[in-house]
């Protein structure tokens, strides 16, 4: 395994990662705002994907959007920060590239969330996943790498069993 962590290149890597996953997410909704304002949809794949823009005042698939708006975001703002705070502390721990890979990605999509929820009080979604009329909630660029970088710490945490049980 490579030492990522020594010197704090993981941790410089990491919120490298971060800042590129932030930058592009932000650019997206910027153009999204743009193009999709009017309520315009644009269809990418008859039946399967299109954008459309929506405003998520909640959580992942609108939790507490019926929360008071001052507590939605003392709630939603605080446990980004929280994660944006977590991630970096171990980021700065970590010496795997798969993880500071995974935990870039996430960092970078909280940071691009959150900044949406500071500047705009709701997280702009334009991506729109279904099938016919069976519909996946609306998600963005923050969205997607925040699942990716879950799915790479999954994958780290199930194939590198091994490694665990012999230390």
């Amino acid at each position: 395994m490579t030492p990522w962590g020594r010197d704090k290149k993981g941790l410089l890597l990491g919120i490298f990662i971060a800042l590129c996953v932030l930058l592009l997410d932000q650019m997206s909704k910027w153009v999204a705002l743009g193009q999709l304002a009017d309520g315009r949809k644009i269809i990418l794949w008859e039946n399967f994907f299109d954008l459309v823009l929506v405003f998520n005042v909640g959580a992942a698939f609108g939790m507490f959007h019926d929360l008071s708006p001052i507590w939605r975001h003392i709630v939603l703002g605080g446990v980004a920060f929280g994660a944006v705070v977590a991630i970096v502390v171990i980021l700065g721990r970590t010496t795997s590239l798969w993880l500071i890979v995974g935990f870039g990605f996430i960092l970078g999509g909280a940071m691009g969330n959150l900044s949406d929820r500071i500047r705009l009080g709701k997280v702009v979604d334009f991506i729109h996943v279904h099938w016919h009329d069976l519909s996946w909630p609306v998600f963005n660029l923050a969205d997607s790498a925040i699942s990716v970088g879950v799915a790479m710490l999954l994958l780290d945490y199930f194939l590198n069993d091994d490694d665990r049980e012999a230390a």
